[in-house]
């Protein structure tokens, strides 16, 4: 049976084309042909059609072989290409060699023609097999074999192409890390070959999230790496990250088992953070690890997020310094019970005051503290501080109780309980005067010693609270078991529960559920009259924020007590 052999004949004789096609004939093959004698329809040809061979004859009106050749070769295309003319000369002839010309053949010696176009055709085969062998090899060392994603390698190649764009044109661009929760889980419960189906699935939904020129690679484990190398704007890759977010809401089904997805995403900017890719992904992976601490999401990186950041180094042994020579200070904002708008307690704010930087909220300095060991003299000194401001107002007639904030690292610390034993008896604070208030996200990074601490506590007679409720990924019934006595409403909750729905549900589930639970409910970030009265309604039992008062140094916020329209009451 005929081998079929797609070739195109670039020769203006129709007769002299016959005589080449009943060669390729006679020899076995069957042409699958198009003749063209121009360059426009060379070119169309070659974009029409993939040619086994290609046969051209030197001489043609207003066009030649070599120009052919050189069309041929622009375009990329290694297709054997042998000339046979009438009129070669051997200059010409060993022109066309170098310019990538296969053979010359003689029209007088056709008998050649045959074994050159054997020849030709398997050094193509082999040329080809090569070819997939280098693309093969090119593919597995660039490739994730599970998910089919670019791996580490190639992603590593394609941040740091994207880093050098952005930072000659000026133009922003992300980085993001992301890992999923919980992985090994899924590996121990269905088996390696199911958490690779798990893996894939990941992929293939993030895949479907973003758009090109956006990369989404496997870099190990359950650890994916995803860049945005053209944003429009910074402020784009909180919509991008929630997008991601957003599609793991619905489990994956993995043999019949919903397996629901939780992730951690770091983000990095260039060049705002960095201006190559080793750096840049240093600190998505910083914010990475931020975003598990805090209990998913995702975090953008930050300087102080660092700890190897020389200012950083610089600023915590300036903070332990201002620990150890008292330069540190507290702010407190009040707390009012809406129904009878008395003034119940304070919430202790640090505060630095450096000598260069001027007054450094916290979040300048918390998370340092808790990467270079000083977050437990911190916290005594906040405890010790903080009792010691609201026993000496307590001697000048104002009953207060005050709230202290605990880090993550504090609340599992074993030796808080001593800690806080201890600040009580070097103030003689009585415990029922102290709340610690411990966020969600440091509750889940380990539950189960987190209750044993609390209940601890609790056992002392210390109030105890839980911060920025609904920001994190708790529910109200799996914190009842903990001894808590409060719940405070995030204030994004808060300040949007005018104006959107969503928030307003929230603010009025969480409110009835915790009073079902026997819980007090504070609301934060409280800053006008309509959202108070509203709140009121609801039957919210404690309000805090500017709307109160702002934060304030002890002295002049006890200067404002008997000025301001709220009431002084008795600690409860």
């Amino acid at each position: 049976m005929p081998k079929p052999l797609r070739t195109l004949i670039v020769e203006d004789s129709e007769n002299d084309a016959e005589l080449l096609l009943r060669a390729l004939r006679q020899a076995g093959y069957e042409p699958i042909h198009e003749r063209v004698e121009s360059a426009q329809a060379l070119r169309a040809a070659l974009a029409g059609q993939d040619w086994d061979l290609i046969i051209s004859d030197y001489s043609l009106p207003g066009f030649n072989g070599l120009e052919a050749l050189k069309l041929v070769r622009d375009q990329g295309d290694d297709i054997p290409f042998i000339i046979v003319s009438g009129s070669i000369g051997e200059d010409i002839a060993v022109a066309a060699m170098k310019a990538g010309a296969h053979d010359y053949i003689m029209k007088g010696n056709i008998a050649r023609l045959m074994p050159a176009i054997e020849r030709e055709l398997k050094e193509a085969d082999v040329r080809r097999e090569r070819w997939r062998a280098e693309e093969q090899s090119r593919y597995l060392a660039h490739t994730d074999p599970v998910t089919d994603l670019p791996n580490r390698v190639r992603f590593h190649e394609q941040v740091q192409q994207a880093v050098a764009t952005s930072v000659r044109g000026g133009r922003p661009m992300a980085l993001l890390l992301m890992d999923l929760e919980r992985f090994k889980e899924v590996n121990d419960t269905l088996g390696h070959k199911h958490g690779d189906q798990l893996l894939r699935q990941v992929g293939q939904r993030l895949r479907d999230a973003l758009f090109s020129p956006d990369t989404v690679a496997r870099l190990g484990g359950d650890e994916f790496g995803i860049l945005l190398p053209r944003l429009a704007s910074v402020e784009d890759v909180a919509i991008v990250c929630k997008k991601i977010l957003a599609v793991f809401d619905e489990p994956i089904v993995i043999v019949d088992i919903p397996v629901a997805v939780e992730t951690s995403i770091g983000v990095a900017l260039a060049p705002e953070h960095a201006d190559n890719a080793d750096n840049l992904m240093q600190q998505a992976d910083m914010a990475m690890y931020r975003a598990k601490k805090s209990g998913g999401g995702y975090v953008v990186y930050a300087p102080e997020y660092n700890p190897y950041n020389p200012q950083r180094l610089a600023l915590m042994a300036e903070l332990r310094d201002a620990i150890e020579h008292n330069q540190l200070l507290l702010h407190f904002q009040p707390m009012v019970d809406i129904k009878s708008r008395r003034i119940l307690g304070n919430e202790a704010l640090v505060r630095w005051q450096h000598p260069r930087h001027g007054l450094l909220a916290p979040d300048k300095f918390i998370g340092a503290a808790e990467h270079t060991g000083l977050i437990a003299p911190l916290s005594r000194w906040v405890l010790v501080d903080a009792l010691s401001h609201c026993q000496g107002a307590r001697r000048e007639g104002i009953d207060l109780r005050v709230s202290v904030n605990l880090s993550a690292r504090s609340l599992h610390d074993p030796h808080l309980p001593e800690m806080v034993e201890n600040a009580l008896t070097t103030t003689g604070a009585e415990p029922g005067r102290l709340t610690l208030e411990i966020t969600e996200s440091a509750i889940m990074l380990d539950p189960k010693r987190a209750e044993e601490t609390l209940t601890r506590l609790s056992r002392m007679g210390i109030r105890l609270s839980i911060d920025d409720f609904g920001t994190g990924y708790t529910s109200l019934a799996s914190i009842a078991r903990l001894p808590i006595n409060e719940i405070k409403i995030d204030k994004s909750f808060v300040a949007g529960m005018l104006t959107g729905k969503s928030d307003a549900t929230i603010v009025r589930s969480v409110i009835e559920l915790a009073h079902n639970l026997g819980l007090a409910v504070v609301a934060e970030g409280v800053e006008t009259q309509e959202t108070f009265d509203a709140l009121a309604a609801l039957g919210c039992d404690e309000a805090q924020g500017y709307f109160i008062s702002k934060p304030q140094a002890c002295e002049p916020l006890k200067s404002w007590f008997p000025a301001s329209c709220w009431k002084l009451g008795a600690a409860g």
